[in-house]
């Protein structure tokens, strides 16, 4: 069963990259596509293997994609998303990220600087899209639902939330628990700035079948 303790980085090490099974990639592209700009790149700040990406890059969209490391994704610029300074990259048509369930030394010490001592990954990665971007940029996140839910009214992440700091939900996809390879992680994907969408999908692996 799936629980905080276990999936928790600070304490428990495991791999990074929990990569994004091709059928949600395909789900997602089957929605955004002609809802996003295609004269702006898809660019994704953990690119990994590319399959968020790919589905994307195959239509004609122009695409980049980021990473402390190469993970076979050809486009692949080696960098940590988040010492990327403003005025770097041109503001995206769409940011898409499934951030690492898991981080190096350097990497935590950055991600604490943006959202405190022990910050949930997901949120690190929007703060740092909104910073260099601004909350008005399209954001399609992957994150466990403590991104959304479980808070108190004291919460700085509810807040943010409710203050507007962060930028309104459009829509809401639920996965299943069990759609990342040998793990069970309660999750969600979370857009933003996106026209055009219903307001909550179920993940449906034959919706973006050909």
């Amino acid at each position: 069963m799936y629980n905080v303790a276990r999936n928790n980085f600070y304490e428990n090490t495991k791999n990074s990259t929990v990569y994004t099974p091709k059928k949600v990639s395909d789900f997602l592209f089957s929605i955004f596509d002609g809802k996003v700009l295609k004269e702006r790149e898809i660019l994704d700040p953990c690119v990994g293997g590319g399959n968020l990406l790919e589905p994307f890059d195959n239509a004609g969209y122009r695409t980049i994609g980021i990473d402390i490391e190469d993970q076979g994704w050809s486009h692949t610029i080696i960098r940590n998303f988040l010492s990327v300074k403003s005025g770097e990259f041109s503001r995206p048509g769409l940011v898409i990220a499934n951030p690492p369930f898991n981080i190096d030394a350097k990497t935590k010490e950055m991600a604490s600087q943006i959202a405190g001592a022990r910050p949930l990954l997901p949120e690190v990665w929007l703060r740092k899209i909104i910073e260099l971007w601004g909350k008005d940029t399209p954001i399609c996140l992957f994150t466990p639902y403590g991104m959304r839910l479980n808070q108190t009214v004291h919460s700085r992440r509810w807040k943010r939330f409710v203050s507007g700091e962060y930028p309104s939900i459009s829509s809401i996809i639920s996965l299943p628990k069990d759609i990342y390879d040998g793990i069970l992680f309660h999750s969600e994907i979370l857009v933003f700035n996106v026209r055009g969408l219903e307001p909550h999908y179920f993940y449906d692996a034959d919706m973006g079948s050909s």
